[in-house]
């Protein structure tokens, strides 16, 4: 899988999820490695599409910005 679609669906997870998630959540919704989540998720916090308090278990929850929401528009998800 491309690594943008990827991306994609990790933002897609968080859009659907109000309250925000973490990585091994999210890991466990989309079938991805916890690591692989958290290298979009650093990927998304630096681009502002996501905020995201990186904990070292995993646990940090992230939650998409109003740019994440129009990134995703933008990419018809």
């Amino acid at each position: 899988m491309a690594l943008d679609n990827e991306r994609n669906l990790v933002l897609a997870s968080l859009r659907d999820q109000s309250a925000g998630a973490n990585s091994v959540v999210l890991g466990e919704r989309l079938g991805l490695a916890r690591g692989t989540v958290e290298r979009h998720l650093l990927y998304c916090a630096d681009y502002g599409l996501a905020t995201w308090r990186r904990v070292r278990n995993g646990l940090g929850d992230a939650v998409i910005t109003e740019r994440g929401r129009d990134y995703l528009l933008r990419q018809n998800c």
